[in-house]
């Protein structure tokens, strides 16, 4: 039998150790109006990049990386903290996105697929991983996939379901 290892870095652990402890201190049942509830814990900023990660229903499921803060600049600057509603699109090319509502001076933020800062004008990436720098997700298709079936609660959805949903951004 073949074992493997996985090492992973002090600031790792920390976030790890963070979603453990909120998932401790929320509970993981879903509401019974189906309401989708998404909440992005950012444990680390710096010039780069923000990261942290993101829980639905209480259950943690990916990380997620943005933007650094500045000042809400539009294409440049993560959002700011707070409660957003959302709503589905499908005219990407995922055919599958979340995208918030109301976000004070900006349009279009949007949960999506990517690994990289470079690759965003102020969205949040999801992933199955972060780097030692906290600034660079892996398996983004692989998190992005958990995070529709957990919409959806099955890999292959026939039809969508009338949830509401909001998007809780914490620092």
């Amino acid at each position: 039998m073949q074992t493997s290892v996985v090492l992973l870095s002090v600031r790792q652990v920390v976030i790890l150790i963070s979603a453990m402890i909120l998932l401790s201190t929320e509970s993981n049942i879903v509401n019974a109006t189906d309401d989708f509830r998404i909440k992005i814990e950012r444990k680390h900023s710096n010039e780069e990049c923000t990261s942290g990660y993101l829980a639905v229903n209480g259950e943690v499921i990916a990380y997620t990386l943005e933007l650094p803060w500045q000042n809400n600049e539009p294409l440049i600057s993560s959002i700011p903290p707070g409660t957003y509603s959302a709503h589905l699109r499908y005219d990407k090319s995922d055919k599958w996105r979340l995208q918030l509502d109301n976000v004070p001076g900006r349009d279009g933020i949007q949960l999506h697929i990517g690994n990289y800062t470079g690759e965003i004008e102020g969205c949040i990436l999801v992933g199955n991983g972060i780097s030692d720098d906290l600034c660079t997700l892996n398996g983004s298709a692989d998190a992005y996939a958990k995070l529709k079936n957990a919409f959806y609660g099955t890999p292959d959805p026939n039809s969508t379901p009338n949830k509401n949903i909001s998007i809780e951004i914490v620092r």
